[in-house]
């Protein structure tokens, strides 16, 4: 995997990795307004001759061609995201986040700021939330001409919230991410690199502000540190209490009890389940069509395990008591339980996992599980369905006091397996 050129005392020239210079990055707004005019467009164009063509088609019972509802669909999806994005470049311009330091550190810190032209009342507010998220991905290319299929997938996420402060034009967004050691550097894009995505977003009045940067993170000599004065985005926005549905917490003479029920997925089961179940229906019309086997086997067999994979996640609950003699768990799957258990002082670490994750519309939506690892050499998930790192880290401290585990004994995370 490339990591860019060197200059000529050995040092990487990050600045040829992407589209950056002198520390400061532009936001990819103007290409998302074009990128969505010509979906818009395209799909469309492509949808209006195929459905002047449906009442005929479908006389002759040829099912298939509601297929073609889809461009439509698409298309108009695209041409409001293009409204949208030109409502908010009329409204915000140009905006740049601004590095420090430059570029961010691998096992040192990503932070900067950015400069939001909010006029008026709203910039005079001082309890706007400006929420943030740093991915690290890995995209990965295969195949080739009409075969030829790209994949991108987190593997690491933190969200916070940005320090917020007044300037003369409006508000400063200064931010600072703590980045681990062990995660992989900006690299240049080949068929399979690694890089990083760096988004902000505010609601407002109207138009809400919404931007996202691809952005340079390197591995130096040292580590370097950032001179803000602001927040670590890590801790910059705890969790309280959990998001209603995602997992009940009860204490107990024992110590903890965490219930993750059954609708605690519900988005990701539903999404599944109408996934599966387009595949399943196209594979069956096809078939009913040409009379052929392949696409039939293919696309239905695809359908129906992604269908049988979404009765799973609505279908299943966990059930986790956690204390000081250690971890029993009770998974629930239409009224079939199974039961682990692990004593404390077999317990050698606590690992954090990306479980699965959903994009859409450029935001990656990232799902978590915890495990526990014992000396026998077995894995028993102790919490899933975690969506995002927030409530990740509530339920980790919760865990972990219940527990009381010392440093000895620390939850860690797990990237790229």
């Amino acid at each position: 995997m490339a990591s860019g050129r060197e200059d000529g005392r050995g040092r990487k020239d990050w600045q040829s990795l992407g589209k950056w210079k002198d520390g400061r990055v532009r936001s990819g707004a103007k290409v998302t307004i074009w990128i969505s005019l010509l979906f818009g467009i395209a799909f469309t164009g492509a949808g209006i001759p195929l459905a002047m063509q449906m009442p005929q088609e479908i006389a002759d019972e040829n099912y298939i061609i509601l297929l073609a509802l889809l461009f439509p669909l698409i298309g108009l999806s695209s041409l409001v995201l293009f409204v949208r994005s030109v409502l908010a470049w009329r409204k915000f311009g140009r905006t740049e986040l601004v590095l420090d330091p430059v570029p961010g550190s691998i096992g040192g810190d990503f932070g900067g700021y950015v400069d939001l032209p909010i006029a008026g009342s709203s910039a005079r507010n001082q309890n706007i939330d400006v929420d943030l998220v740093l991915n690290c991905l890995q995209t990965t290319t295969t195949g080739s001409g009409k075969n030829r299929s790209t994949r991108t997938k987190v593997v690491w996420q933190r969200e916070g919230l940005a320090t917020v402060a007044l300037t003369r034009d409006g508000i400063r967004c200064a931010f600072r991410f703590a980045i681990p050691d062990d995660l992989p550097e900006t690299e240049a894009s080949s068929s399979s690199y690694n890089h990083w995505l760096f988004q902000i977003e505010c609601d407002l009045p109207g138009i809400d502000f919404k931007r996202s940067f691809n952005v340079p993170l390197i591995r130096h000599e040292s580590p370097q540190f950032s001179n803000l004065r602001a927040a670590y985005a890590q801790a910059s926005n705890p969790l309280k209490k959990p998001p209603k549905g995602s997992v009940d917490i009860t204490e107990s003479t024992d110590g903890l009890q965490f219930y993750y029920p059954w609708h605690r997925h519900l988005k990701m089961a539903i999404s599944l389940f109408i996934f599966g179940s387009i595949f399943a229906v196209i594979g069956y019309f096809i078939g009913a069509y040409d009379g052929g086997l392949v696409f039939p086997v293919v696309f239905g067999g695809v359908g129906i395990l992604t269908v049988i994979a979404s009765l799973y996640v609505i279908g299943n609950t966990l059930t986790t008591r956690v204390g000081r003699d250690g971890i029993d768990v009770v998974r629930n799957v239409y009224g079939f339980r199974f039961k682990k258990k692990v004593t404390r002082d077999n317990i050698v670490g606590l690992e954090r996992q990306i479980a699965s994750q959903m994009q859409s519309a450029g935001d990656y939506s990232v799902y978590y599980t915890i495990v526990a690892h014992s000396k026998d050499g077995r894995e028993i998930t102790i919490a899933d369905s975690l969506e995002g790192s927030r409530l990740t880290d509530f339920v980790e401290n919760k865990v972990k006091a219940a527990l009381r585990l010392d440093d000895a004994v620390s939850l860690v995370d797990s990237w790229g397996t």
